[in-house]
């Protein structure tokens, strides 16, 4: 982790300062490039056979390919590593199950394998130098605020009659990506429909976006317009895995990053207070079907209950029938197929431990971990991993993997020099 004395103050950062080289404007350009595909391309897809595929994982390779050929990207060497063990056990364990199948009649998916290698690579890319932190994350704020303002129209829009939460219907539906997505969920308030960020994929997504945004406007610029625009865009999503990001976020600075991280988090928890009650005091309906959500853990069947409860009845019911799995998997794909007495979610940590084995679990959070970060970067991995592991099963999504690995993996940062 790099050093943290530096003018930065645990990321305080002025406004970003012009870039001054070659190298760091076209990095900025390829970045920006990304972010175009991980935030405004997430609904559409390419056919491919009979189904489509995200468009943001062609795009994001090609991106990266770019960047190879002419210098300013680079192969991250211990990532290199870390992706050839995780390649290699997952090997493993496909010759293990051809002559030992699992115990609950599911084959393997092949080409859900070859996916997951596939997009998983997309860890080994680096900036070829490191550049101004200053720099990057005013250019990921920019576009965080453009969704959070798209996200804000969308939902002030309906309340006029232009409702427009799904492309379905408007443009062909073999050049979409929106099969299988919660993009139309209603608030309970009403005809009043959640905000999904009008470009994402569901309100889950744009809350959790909304997250990181403010996050980042916290360790940084600290603006109000700013940071105001993120939580009214995050309590308009209605969606509560953006604020367990903050939660977390909140946590992390506790413990690790002392005093100031101690300021910092009740800082975060009196602005969010702030908003919540006046909230409460403008739309009480609304402020009552958002607080409804909290009690969601404890119900079964619910999306909270689904997401953040079932994924551990599945581990317990696979290990309690085949332990072997906890070393060779049980199979790509598998976890997702079973039939079980209750509806299940698979998360990415127990989805990657169950098919592929634990120590194909260390190899793949390593892909996230090695990197030497600034002090502001450092405070994104907590949170931003919580997201990646538990807010959805994101191991495949190429918009959410791309946008986690480009902020602790491919973005080599140097703390800001104003």
């Amino acid at each position: 982790m790099a050093s943290s004395s530096t003018a930065v103050d645990f990321g305080i950062l002025t406004h970003a300062r012009p870039a001054t080289d070659r190298f760091e404007r076209n990095i900025l350009r390829l970045t920006g490039a990304l972010l175009f595909a991980i935030l405004i391309l997430q609904r559409f897809g390419i056919p491919f056979g009979s189904k489509s595929i995200s468009m943001v994982g062609p795009v994001g390779f090609l991106i990266g390919g770019i960047g190879l050929a002419y210098g300013l990207f680079a192969v991250d060497r211990r990532r290199l590593i870390a992706f050839l063990a995780l390649a290699s056990w997952v090997v493993i364990g496909l010759l293990w199950q051809q002559t030992h199948p699992n115990p609950f009649g599911v084959e393997a998916d092949l080409p859900s394998l070859a996916q997951f290698l596939v997009l998983t690579s997309f860890a080994l890319l680096s900036f070829a130098r490191p550049i101004d932190e200053a720099l990057f994350f005013s250019q990921l704020n920019r576009w965080f605020a453009f969704i959070a303002i798209a996200g804000i129209v969308q939902f002030a829009v309906q309340l006029v009659g232009i409702r427009i939460f799904e492309f379905t219907g408007l443009l062909p539906a073999q050049m979409l990506y929106e099969a299988n997505y919660n993009l139309v969920i209603s608030v309970g308030v009403g005809d009043l429909l959640k905000a999904n960020g009008f470009f994402l994929i569901e309100p889950s997504v744009f809350s959790q976006v909304m997250a990181v945004a403010l996050i980042i406007e916290l360790l940084t610029t600290r603006r109000p317009r700013h940071m105001m625009l993120f939580i009214v865009g995050l309590m308009l999503s209605f969606s509560g895995t953006g604020w367990i990001v903050l939660l977390s976020f909140v946590l992390a600075a506790t413990l690790s990053l002392g005093l100031r991280g101690v300021l910092l988090a009740l800082g975060t928890i009196a602005l969010l207070g702030l908003a919540i009650g006046a909230a409460m005091l403008l739309a009480p309906d609304l402020a009552a079907a958002f607080s409804d959500r909290i009690s969601e853990f404890s119900e079964i069947g619910t999306s909270a209950h689904m997401r953040f409860v079932t994924p551990f009845w599945l581990l317990s019911e696979v290990l309690a029938r085949d332990p072997s799995a906890i070393l060779l998997g049980i199979g790509s794909g598998v976890s997702e197929a079973l039939y079980l007495p209750y509806l299940y979610n698979v998360n990415t940590p127990i989805k990657v431990l169950l098919e592929y084995g634990l120590p194909a679990l260390i190899a793949y959070l390593s892909l996230f971990l090695l990197n030497r970060r600034t002090p502001t970067q450092a405070a994104l991995v907590f949170p931003a991993m919580v997201l990646f592991l538990f807010a959805g099963g994101y191991q495949q999504f190429p918009p959410v993997l791309f946008l986690i690995l480009l902020i602790l993996c491919v973005a080599r940062l140097t703390p800001s020099r104003q």
